[in-house]
C-alpha cells in the first residue's frame, strides 16, 4: 500500500523536477547571458526533484522499471548533483570568493566520476557512498565559509539574506540527514528544507518580476509619451505655398525615430524643406533629431542659401554627442523663379522628374553631418522649372526595405514608380510607392521612412497636397 509521505515525496519530486525545467529553458532567454544563477538553480532543483521521483514506490508501479534501474538513477544523481549545488554557490557569490568555490566544482565532477567508476567495479550500486557523504559535509562546510568570507566584505540586500535563510535551512537539514539519517523518524524532511528554499527564491523572483512589470510599464509610458512630443514638433500637415503642391509619408520603425522633415516658408513664398536621418534608432535618434529640428529653427530666416545652413547646422551638432551622425539634405524651392536650390549632407540624392518624363538624380554629396567640424557645403541651383515637375526627397529606409532573402527594394524600383507616376498627384504617389515598399519587404519597414514629394505647378496653382 502507497503511504501519504510517499505521496508527498512524489508530487514534491514533480514539484521541484518541473521547476528546474522551467528555470534552466528560462535561462536561455536571458539578456545577461553571463549571470548562469538561473541555469544552475534549474539544474540543481531538476535533478533533486528526478531523485525525489525515483524513491517514490508511486511513481514504480506507474513506470514500472527494474528496482535496479530506479537505485541506479537515484545514486547517480547523488553522486552528481554536488556539481550544479557548487557552481550555484560560485555563481551567488563575490568575486573573491567565487574563484575558490570555482575549484570547488570541478573536485565534485572528479568526485562523482570516481563514486561512479567505484560502483562499476565493485558491482553494486551506492558503494561508495560513504566517500560521497565526506564529499557533501566538505561542500557544506566550503560553502558556509565562502558565504561567511563574503558577508564581511559586503552589504547583502533583503532578498539576499532571504535567500540565504532558506539556503542555510536546506544545508543544515542536508547535513543531518548525510550525517545521521533518519534523525526525523519515518519523516524525511530534506525535502520540505528544499522547499523552504525554493520558496524564497521564489518570493525573490516573484518581487523582481513585478518591479521589473512595472519599470516596462513606466518605459512605455515615456516612449508614448516621446512619441507625443516628437509628433508635435513635425509638421502635422504641408504648408500651403502658391504654385507648389505638397505630400508627405512618415513611418516611425519603433515609438520614436531617428527620421526628420521640416518646411521653412519665407516671407516672398519660397519653400525650404529638409529631409534628415540619424543614425540608430530609438530614443538617441529622436534626440538628436529633435537637435537637428532646433539647429534648422534658428535659421529660418536665413534659408536662402542650403550650403550656408549645412554648414552652420552641422557647427551647432559637433561635440554634441558621440558614436552618431545625420545625414540630411536642405533645398529651397521658389515657385516664381522658377528655381530649386539644394545641399546634401551624405544624404540620398533628391529625385527630380521632369514634366516630359525625363528623371534626374541630383548628385551633390557632401560629408555627414556632426562629423567634422570645419566642413563645410556648397549649394546647388536647378534652373527653368516648368509646370508638372515633381521633386522627391525621402530617407534610405524606403529603398533598404528588404525581402526574406535580403534583397533591397532599392533605387531601380524606387525611380521605376517614380517614372510612371507622372499623370499621379503628389498624394497617390506617395501612397503607391510606400505600398509597394511594403509588399516587397513583407512586413513592417525595418527602419525609420520619410518621404516628401513636392509638384511645381502652373502659374497659378494653389498647393493641394495633404499628409499621407
Amino acid at each position: 500500500m502507497i503511504s501519504a509521505a510517499d505521496l508527498l515525496g512524489a508530487m514534491l519530486g514533480t514539484l521541484f523536477l518541473t521547476l528546474g525545467l522551467a528555470a534552466t529553458a528560462a535561462s536561455a532567454f536571458r539578456t545577461a547571458r553571463r549571470d548562469r544563477t538561473l541555469l544552475w538553480f534549474g539544474v540543481f532543483t531538476a535533478l533533486y526533484g528526478a531523485r525525489l521521483i525515483g524513491r517514490s514506490h508511486a511513481v514504480h508501479e506507474v513506470l514500472p522499471f527494474a528496482m535496479s534501474t530506479w537505485q541506479i538513477e537515484r545514486d547517480v544523481i547523488t553522486y552528481v548533483i554536488l556539481v550544479p549545488a557548487a557552481l550555484l554557490t560560485a555563481s551567488v557569490l563575490d568575486t573573491g570568493w567565487r574563484r575558490a568555490v570555482d575549484a570547488l566544482w570541478i573536485a565534485d565532477a572528479v568526485a562523482a566520476a570516481g563514486c561512479i567508476a567505484w560502483d562499476i567495479v565493485v558491482g553494486r550500486t551506492g558503494a561508495a557512498m560513504g566517500a560521497n557523504r565526506v564529499v557533501v559535509i566538505a561542500n557544506l562546510l566550503v560553502a558556509l565559509v565562502s558565504v561567511g568570507l563574503d558577508t564581511r566584505r559586503r552589504r547583502w540586500t533583503r532578498d539576499g539574506w532571504i535567500v540565504l535563510a532558506g539556503a542555510f535551512v536546506f544545508g543544515a537539514v542536508a547535513a543531518l540527514e548525510t550525517i545521521r539519517g533518519g534523525m526525523f523518524g519515518w519523516i524525511d524532511a530534506e525535502p520540505f528544507a528544499m522547499l523552504v528554499l525554493v520558496l524564497c527564491l521564489g518570493y525573490v523572483v516573484l518581487k523582481h518580476v513585478f518591479h521589473s512589470e512595472r519599470r516596462i510599464a513606466v518605459v512605455g509610458q515615456e516612449l508614448a509619451t516621446a512619441r507625443q512630443i516628437q509628433q508635435s514638433i513635425l509638421p502635422d500637415r504641408p504648408p500651403s505655398v502658391p504654385g507648389l503642391s505638397i505630400a508627405t509619408h512618415y513611418d516611425a520603425m519603433a515609438e520614436v525615430a531617428g527620421d526628420i522633415f521640416d518646411f521653412v516658408v519665407t516671407p516672398s513664398g519660397q519653400l525650404g524643406v529638409l529631409v534628415a536621418d540619424v543614425s540608430g534608432h530609438g530614443v538617441p535618434a529622436a534626440l538628436i533629431a529633435s537637435m537637428v529640428k532646433i539647429a534648422l529653427a534658428v535659421q529660418e530666416n536665413e534659408v536662402h542659401d542650403p550650403g550656408v545652413v549645412l554648414t552652420r547646422m552641422n557647427r551647432a551638432l559637433c561635440g554634441r554627442f558621440e558614436l552618431a551622425y545625420v545625414t540630411a539634405m536642405f533645398a529651397v524651392i521658389d515657385p516664381v523663379a522658377r528655381t530649386l536650390t539644394y545641399a546634401v549632407a551624405g544624404h540620398p540624392s533628391p529625385l527630380l522628374l521632369r514634366a516630359g518624363g525625363r528623371l534626374e538624380s541630383l548628385d551633390h554629396r557632401g560629408v555627414v553631418l556632426g562629423f567634422l567640424p570645419d566642413a563645410s557645403y556648397s549649394s546647388s541651383v536647378v534652373h527653368d522649372l516648368s509646370g508638372g515637375d515633381r521633386f522627391v526627397f525621402y530617407t534610405d529606409g524606403i529603398t533598404e526595405a528588404a525581402r526574406a532573402d535580403g534583397e533591397f527594394f532599392g533605387d531601380r524600383q524606387f525611380q521605376r514608380l517614380l517614372a510612371a507616376s507622372e499623370s499621379e498627384s503628389a498624394d497617390r504617389f506617395v501612397s503607391t510607392l510606400v505600398d509597394a515598399a511594403r509588399r516587397w519587404s513583407g512586413a513592417d519597414f525595418a527602419d525609420d521612412v520619410t518621404v516628401v514629394v513636392v509638384d511645381v505647378g502652373g502659374e497659378n496653382s494653389e498647393a493641394r497636397g495633404q499628409p499621407c
